[in-house]
Formats: structure tokens, C-alpha cells, sequence
């Protein structure tokens, strides 16, 4: 069963929480400058916590990056995105929760397929 717990839209990016049958999802899309969507960027974690620590992170990284990359001031970004990490990292290794990561999903994904075809 999947469900769609969390979407988020910024300018350049749509992040995406979903629950599955094997975890939560986390997935992240980016908007070309001719607005196509490309992506996603997967990593697939246990527990939900990990996984909302790991989408708070990804934001903030790349609000920081497509600030620097625009010209913007970061304001207090780098502070919050180097406290988003520590926080990710605690709960990861509290959790025994590393995700999966982009080409360990498809590979999962792909063997999932494969089994139930």
C-alpha cells in the first residue's frame, strides 16, 4: 500500500513523502529552466523520523544551494542547514535507519518487479 504523506513545491524543486510497503520514500524532483521536472533523487528510509530529518535537510540544502547559485544572501541557512545535518545523523544512527539511496531503489525496485511478476 502507498500512501502520500507530505508534498512540498518550492520555485526550482517538489519534494515528496510517501509511505510504502517497504518504508518511507523520500523523493525529490527539480524544475529545469524550461520547467520540466527531473529526478527524482530517491533514498528510502525505515522509520518515518529519519525520513521527515532527511526531507527537512534536503530542503534546506538546496534553498542554500539556489541561493548561492542565484546570487541571493543565504541569511542563516548554512547555521540551519548544519543543524538539520546534525539532527539527521543523530536520528540515522539512533534508528540503525541509513536509507537506501537513487540507484539502491531502483535496484530494489527493479528485484521487486522481478519477484512478483
Amino acid at each position: 500500500m502507498v500512501e502520500l504523506l507530505r508534498t512540498e513545491i518550492d520555485t526550482e524543486h517538489r519534494y515528496r513523502l510517501t509511505s510504502t510497503d517497504r518504508g518511507y520514500l523520500l523523493s525529490c524532483a527539480q524544475r529545469t529552466e524550461i520547467g520540466l521536472m527531473i529526478g527524482p533523487s530517491e533514498w528510502l528510509y525505515r522509520t518515518r523520523e529519519a525520513a521527515e530529518k532527511g526531507l527537512t535537510l534536503i530542503m534546506l540544502m538546496n534553498a542554500w544551494w539556489s541561493a548561492m547559485t542565484h546570487g541571493y544572501p543565504a541569511g542563516d541557512l548554512p547555521s540551519r542547514c548544519e543543524i538539520a545535518g546534525a539532527e539527521h545523523a543523530e536520528a540515522v544512527a539512533r534508528l540503525g535507519d541509513q536509507p537506501l539511496v537513487g540507484r539502491e531503489v531502483k535496484d530494489l525496485r527493479e528485484l521487486e518487479d522481478a519477484t512478483f511478476s
